[in-house]
């Protein structure tokens, strides 16, 4: 029987449906481009990546410009590590070169800036708050015969640059504070560096203490504070204040600076006192001291406007702060403006003024501006009025500080002779005719200078921070 194959019937196509004159959604989407676009679009995507991170990495071994500090974090920033047998083989000297290499990209504090910036974007926030809680304040006073506890050991990194130490932070509208925790331990450590200073130098020189409170202590009510957890600061002044002994005269900072609250005391983008909160702690001191203060209206005003600090740098609150940049005002000492430094390596340079008048020129940078007092931060820094009163002709003070000392430093001009200026932080003598470092404590730079007042000059926060103690308690032994 004969079988023949047949083709089955194909199935019945319906006609595609006509597109409307004018309506291009309605084809076919293929039509639109060639098949092959899309793998083009990629291969170009993937190549423009590609490029941009070349770019990218070499932009970063660019080491001319790396930049040393960090003026938006006022620090100095990682250097690179020194090449050692161990180092190498152990593989610590290439984890360094990592650190140094994110710590020192070139372009860093724009790069920051912008970060913050593009985190505001993710919501408005009317307040922000980053910190936690301290030790509770315990009532009374320290006992006469406290212990002071060892030094500890710390892997903190910041306890070799010198850095700030900025705890927590608030920020409400256009304004941010900088918060601190009390810690019991430090404090005791702090009061006990500052008495063991005052029996070395018995009878050869009178020694002053100053711990000045933060901005929130004037400017937060007590339910905010609370709610941060921050420390009272006139309850954590008079705290310390009270261990120091009879040797130590203490200087009522919280009180000075109550009475002008509604001053400009504070900036409000950075951590630090203004130019008028020194001054009015610098009356106090005067009047602790017997000694008749500098009329404020008997200097000559300096303004220098926009002008974003620290706490501008830290939040994540920018463009509050940028939009209200603060000024930054100098006073110009009297007698003479003029002052010879020794600098991070140890050598002397001289002459620097003591109140920068040309800070727009010299420091462009809107996060740089507070380095117009005293060049900024340096090891030493010695002042020589020859035009100071007859009254005070032979008179010299060393002031003990970290930055909150750069802006209280140029009053003592015309009430001291002699001014020196010690940053603990940095200090590590004064170089002597063939270059040595001598006088590396205080009892000998002080016997070598015949100084006759010290004054130890801190934040509440240098109080506690472990690092800037290990450094204090350095000087003083």
């Amino acid at each position: 029987m004969n079988t023949q194959y047949q083709k089955p019937d194909a199935p019945e196509r319906k006609a595609p449906k006509p597109a409307s004159a004018g309506h291009e959604k309605d084809r076919d989407p293929i039509e639109k481009k060639p098949p092959y676009a899309s793998l083009n679009a990629r291969k170009l995507s993937v190549c423009l990546c590609a490029l941009c991170a070349v770019v990218f990495f070499v932009w970063g071994l660019l080491f001319f410009l790396r930049p040393s500090v960090s003026e938006t974090e006022k620090r100095e920033l990682t250097r690179f590590p020194a090449l050692t047998w161990s180092g190498f083989w152990s593989g610590e000297w290439t984890e360094q070169i990592s650190l140094w290499y994110a710590d020192t990209f070139p372009g860093r504090d724009g790069l920051t800036t912008a970060f913050h910036g593009m985190q505001g974007l993710y919501g408005i926030r009317r307040e922000q708050f980053e910190g936690g809680t301290g030790d509770d304040i315990p009532d009374g006073t320290m006992p006469e015969d406290f212990t002071v506890p060892d030094e500890p050991e710390t892997d903190d990194p910041s306890a070799h640059s010198g850095g700030e130490t900025i705890g927590g932070f608030y920020v409400s509208g256009d304004t941010a504070y900088e918060l601190y925790y009390f810690n019991e331990t430090n404090s005791y450590r702090y009061a006990a560096v500052v008495k063991k200073a005052a029996a070395a130098l018995k009878g050869q020189a009178q020694v002053y203490d100053m711990v000045v409170p933060l901005y929130y202590t004037f400017s937060l009510g007590s339910d905010v504070q609370k709610e941060c957890g921050a420390s009272d600061g006139k309850k954590v002044m008079e705290f310390i204040y009270s261990g120091l002994g009879d040797d130590v005269k203490t200087v009522d900072i919280y009180s000075a600076l109550a009475a002008h609250k509604d001053e400009y005391i504070f900036f409000r983008t950075d951590h630090h006192w203004t130019a008028t909160g020194a001054y009015w702690a610098y009356d106090a001191f005067c009047r602790e001291a017997g000694i008749t203060p500098t009329p404020l209206s008997s200097y000559e005003k300096l303004t220098f406007e926009g002008f974003l600090g620290t706490l501008y740098a830290k939040t994540n609150e920018p463009a509050a702060l940028r939009n209200n940049p603060d000024k930054v005002e100098a006073y110009v000492p009297v007698g003479t403006n003029a002052m010879v430094i020794v600098n991070r390596n140890g050598q002397t340079e001289s002459v620097y003024p003591i109140v920068q008048r040309k800070t727009d020129i010299f420091y462009q940078n809107a996060a740089s501006k507070y380095n117009c007092f005293i060049a900024g931060d340096n090891p030493l820094t010695t002042i020589h009025n020859e035009n100071i009163s007859a009254s005070r002709k032979g008179t010299s003070v060393v002031l003990i500080k970290e930055s909150f000392g750069n802006a209280f430093a140029p009053f003592l001009v015309d009430s001291f002779e002699y001014v020196y200026v010690i940053d603990y932080r940095y200090f590590a003598g004064e170089p002597d005719a063939s270059g040595d470092l001598v006088h590396a404590d205080l009892t000998s730079f002080v016997t070598a200078h015949n100084v006759s007042t010290v004054i130890f000059l801190n934040n509440v926060d240098a109080t506690t921070a472990a690092p800037r103690l290990a450094e204090l308690e350095k000087l003083v032994r």
